[in-house]
């Protein structure tokens, strides 16, 4: 089978897949076309996955349609924000290669446009709802998100939930014991992105909070944040890292005692309702209890795992009480028992079936 991966955005999740495809069937080829930069250029690691890859214009019609016809895949699945790329490949296959689109993200429950260094669309939400309704199957990252997506387009009958798992072969083999001792404040972390514009990554004020609470924070940003910096320098409590390679980030996380998923939601909470990020899922696979605030699909996630704790904004003010309140050797211990089952390569299977339901 051949499988042609679009991107516009710096998705880990093209990354992820191959891995766990590799992992799972090898009777693949995979192909790799892309908008910005290689997955090498984003991750350090990754081109290495695909047969071949291809770069595609601003305008990436005509090379998408060259791709097509040299690559001749069986199925091409297409990333979002945008959609755009799937809509290019719905009108150069007319059918004849089924496409998968792949939703991270729906443009109509953002109020924010999406970071990736690429223009707005003309009309997102025209595009979101032909990307979704012309595709032969859709895949989303939560039930919620899917739900949203049943209320407002026709969705096609295929269709997948697949979380955003932790990469089984970069998790560290052995983790720190769910009983050990600690000194002083509990230490929190957070890795990933953030920002400053007031979207759902700006989390200054979210992070002034919780060390105000009474725990330490560590943060290691996605890229480099001097804002972020400036924060910790005047903030007692909070440390700002240089940004990590992801595989000793995943080294580092195990040293800490709960990892940080709350953000904020005062322009995208309808968005954030629907996210199950990354970063959750490798605090799991690193033994860390995970700590979000009201966001549903994430606070339903960690109830249902047993593996964190959905707060209240109320115990942000003396979070170290609250944290003590908790059994934080049985929160690592169900952590440690679900990281391996919550991972692309335990779950790869369920992907290959959808691939062959829509060839």
């Amino acid at each position: 089978m051949r499988v042609l991966f679009l991107q516009q955005q710096p998705c880990m999740r093209t990354l992820k897949y191959a891995v766990g495809l590799r992992a799972a069937r090898i009777d693949l080829s995979l192909g790799f076309a892309f908008q910005g930069q290689t997955l090498s250029g984003w991750y350090g690691t990754g081109d290495e996955l695909f047969d071949r890859w291809w770069p595609l214009a601003a305008e990436p019609a005509g090379d998408l349609e060259r791709v097509v016809e040299e690559f001749r895949p069986h199925l091409i699945h297409s990333h979002n924000l945008p959609d755009s790329l799937t809509v290019v490949a719905q009108e150069i296959c007319d059918d004849r290669v089924p496409v998968v689109h792949d939703v991270h993200d729906l443009q109509s429950l953002r109020r924010t446009p999406y970071e990736a260094g690429f223009p707005e669309p003309a009309d997102p939400l025209a595009l979101e709802k032909r990307a979704i309704e012309g595709s032969a199957a859709v895949v989303a990252v939560s039930p919620e998100m899917l739900e949203e997506m049943e209320a407002r387009h026709a969705v096609p009958d295929r269709r997948l939930v697949f979380a955003n798992y932790a990469l089984g072969r970069d998790l560290p083999a052995v983790l720190p014991p769910p009983e050990r001792r600690r000194e002083g404040r509990f230490r929190i972390v957070y890795q990933g992105t953030l920002s400053t514009n007031g979207g759902h990554y700006d989390l200054r004020h979210i992070f002034r909070t919780l060390v105000a609470g009474g725990v330490g924070l560590d943060v290691y940003p996605g890229r480099p944040a001097p804002e972020y910096e400036e924060l910790a320098a005047a903030t007692p409590g909070m440390r700002c890292h240089e940004t990590l390679p992801p595989g000793k980030l995943l080294e580092v996380l195990p040293t800490y005692d709960f990892g940080w998923a709350g953000f904020n939601a005062t322009l995208n909470a309808a968005h954030l309702d629907t996210a199950l990020p990354n970063k959750a899922f490798e605090y799991v696979g690193c033994g860390l209890p995970v700590l979000t605030l009201g966001h549903r699909a994430l606070a339903r996630w960690v109830a249902e795992e047993g593996v964190g704790v959905g707060l209240a904004p109320e115990d942000l003010a003396d979070l170290d009480a609250r944290l003590r309140s908790l059994d934080v050797p049985a929160l690592r211990q169900r952590a440690a028992e679900a990281r391996r089952r919550l991972t692309v390569e335990a779950n790869a299977g369920r992907l290959l079936d959808l691939y062959d339901a829509v060839t």
